[in-house]
């Protein structure tokens, strides 16, 4: 019985998380420090250019997420943050100023992360 007390302390606030679960999540696109666009995340495949005089990016939208696919910018880590899905989650491309972050259907990403006891 004291099992499954503590397996469900643990247990309990991860399932609690919220990922992007059910409900449509967005992602904010900034640029220079300014909004640029603010998308809802889909399962549909389609793709938004980003070409400012600092550089270009393209960034996809699929499966739910969003993921920086091409960049110019010189160190070319953008690119690998891979396909981001989790609210709070973030695509960083300093050289060519640009931030995206994901938010909850809500339009809130200020959530906790997890609980320590």
């Amino acid at each position: 019985m004291v099992l499954l007390g503590v397996l469900a302390w643990f247990i309990v606030p991860f399932l609690a998380n919220e990922e992007t679960s059910g409900a449509s999540a967005s992602a904010v696109i900034t640029v220079n420090g300014e909004h640029y666009r603010t998308v809802e995340l889909t399962e549909s495949a389609h793709e938004i250019e980003i070409e400012t005089s600092r550089g270009y990016n393209l960034l996809r939208i699929s499966d739910n997420g969003i993921e920086m696919i091409e960049a110019d910018c010189p160190d070319q880590l953008c690119l690998g943050f891979g396909h981001v899905h989790r609210k709070g989650g973030t695509i960083v491309c300093l050289p060519n100023r640009i931030f995206v972050e994901i938010i909850g259907a809500d339009g809130n990403g200020d959530d906790v992360d997890a609980v320590v006891f």
